[in-house]
């Protein structure tokens, strides 16, 4: 059972650092053993710039999010807390802090196997050594693009596509640690306190997915440490005034110009096939592409197409969007533009995951939006089918189901936190039987934590013996590109995957995105994203 003593500036803390000593309490299989807490708390770094803390107030009045990830909280109301509080008084240098050796002897007098930092400053010194997995540290930023700060900021001035955020083991050397998780969010195209609520969220789980993953490999305490590249990103600081008043009016200038688009030409999907699937990155271009006719294009479109080939007949299922009524049905469709809705229910419903098991043909539509994921089977098929049972209870974005001889594996995207983005990240649960399931989380969820690469875009499949699964990679924009990733373990111990190849899709001829990739006969079907 790892023991662990926490950092802390303060016994209020920010909503966020309470979740996550939250999740630390509720873990059987960890114990919080001292909470040491600065007596002197400094602020990192130079002031802020007056303009900076303006413009930042600012943001933070217009988009405040609710839950907000960086309110006050007592951590005494925290259930099940009972920990011994050791309050200290560091050297003090210009941005660093150094424990005391009385100090760091009654810490060590806890037996921390490992120290977490929520406060202090950047840390000196023989607490680094003290515990045998060392201090682990948050950068709410992507290391491999810079260090320092702001956190949060840089991506949405400099228009960053993503903004990512680590768990590193820190060492002497600034931003120089032992990466052990990391994570990948879309940035936020307007607001930074949108974008550092969402990521400061998402961190909040890593310590516990950490030493759940140490546990789980039966790692010792000297094995924690891996060899690790020094990072030669640049170190930004907060801006002055003068780059940020040009900063934040390129900001306002360009989602102007982006709200005008939108407000000008709407979103819009449209199916089309191509005849071969590349087995190396490829740009998909306007004249490989055999588009389905949409004569109704300015009342609804077509997304998300699921071949499903039964009795010698292709049928193909596709989410039609309502445009008037926000609103997804399933239909069946022909590739003459024909379409008949064949489900339609109070929420929304996308993702048509057709399958035939055990003599049966049944429906899997994402139905996140009802918060949880109903199974339907044909009772007349293919145009009519009854709604049998909750499959899972919880939400579960494009559902995927792969059948092996063990049973059943569902892949479903989650929000790690109601305040996170459902494109995120990737979970794994099986289950032996389908009609009673009895799901069980895989010991790594979530299997993947990356906006580039966790989403669901298609059936999983096998192709030359291989077993590919297609994602979205949402980077730039919702539905933005196809990765598909070549499978290369799945069991109820381990799941491991790599990038095969990517989709691209052709800007400059319009095509701004693609999300859904499914094998029809010897073509494959694809979803295209415009605006008009």
């Amino acid at each position: 059972m790892p023991r662990i003593a926490i950092l802390l500036d303060s016994l209020s803390v920010p909503a966020w650092v309470y979740e996550s000593i939250h999740q630390l309490l509720k873990e059987p299989q960890v114990e919080i053993v001292l909470a040491v807490v600065n007596q002197h708390p400094i602020p990192s770094g130079e002031k802020s710039p007056f303009l900076y803390r303006l413009y930042r107030a600012i943001d933070r009045r217009l988009f405040l999010q609710t839950p907000d990830a960086f309110q006050q909280k007592e951590i005494g109301t925290l259930p099940g807390w009972d920990v011994p509080v050791l309050s200290v008084l560091p050297f003090q240098k210009k941005f660093t802090d150094e424990f005391r050796p009385e100090d760091l002897e009654q810490i060590r007098t806890y037996q921390p196997d490992l120290i977490i930092r929520f406060g202090f400053r950047i840390l000196k010194g023989k607490i680094l050594s003290l515990a045998p997995w060392g201090v682990w540290s948050f950068h709410h930023g992507d290391p491999a693009l810079y260090r320092g700060g702001p956190p949060a900021f840089w991506e949405v001035i400099k228009e960053i596509p993503i903004t990512g955020c680590v768990l590193m083991r820190i060492n002497e050397k600034l931003d120089q640690g032992e990466v052990l998780y990391q994570s990948h969010t879309q940035t936020d195209p307007l607001s930074v306190q949108r974008n550092a609520n969402r990521i400061f969220w998402m961190s909040a789980r890593f310590p516990l997915r950490v030493i759940r993953e140490i546990m789980r490999q039966g790692k010792g305490k000297k094995e924690l440490s891996t060899s690790q590249q020094p990072i030669q990103s640049p170190l930004w600081k907060n801006p002055r005034s003068g780059a940020l008043i040009r900063g934040v009016g390129k900001l306002i200038l360009r989602n102007l110009r982006r709200k005008l688009r939108e407000r000008k030409f709407s979103a819009h999907w449209e199916i089309g096939t191509i005849a071969h699937l590349p087995v190396q990155n490829q740009v998909l271009s306007v004249d490989q592409i055999s588009y389905f006719p949409n004569p109704e294009s300015s009342k609804h479109y077509f997304a998300d197409p699921f071949p499903f080939f039964y009795q010698g007949n292709q049928f193909i299922f596709a989410e039609l969007y309502d445009k008037k009524k926000s609103k997804g049905r399933i239909t069946l469709l022909d590739q003459q533009g024909n379409h008949q809705v064949i489900l339609e229910e109070p929420w929304h419903l996308s993702y048509p995951f057709v399958f035939e098991d055990q003599g049966e043909i049944f429906l899997l539509p994402e139905s996140a939006q009802a918060g949880k994921l109903w199974l339907y089977k044909a009772v007349n098929f293919p145009g009519s089918w009854e709604r049998i049972q909750v499959i899972f209870p919880g939400e579960a974005y494009d559902p995927t189901l792969w059948k092996t001889e063990e049973g059943y594996w569902l892949f479903v995207n989650q929000k790690a936190h109601p305040a996170c983005s459902p494109f995120d990240e990737l979970y794994l649960y099986f289950s032996s039987s389908l009609l009673e399931p009895y799901w069980i989380a895989h010991p790594q969820n979530p299997i993947v934590s990356d906006v580039r690469k966790s989403r669901p875009a298609g059936r999983v499949f096998m192709e030359k013996g291989k077993l590919y699964r297609p994602a979205q990679d949402s980077e730039k924009r919702y539905g933005h590109r196809i990765r598909v990733m070549e499978i290369m373990q799945l069991s109820l111990e381990s799941y491991r995957e790599e990038e095969a190849f990517c989709l691209e899709p052709q800007e400059n001829e319009g095509i701004l995105g693609s999300h859904t990739l499914n094998k029809m006969g010897d073509q494959w079907i694809l979803d295209f994203y415009s605006r008009k």
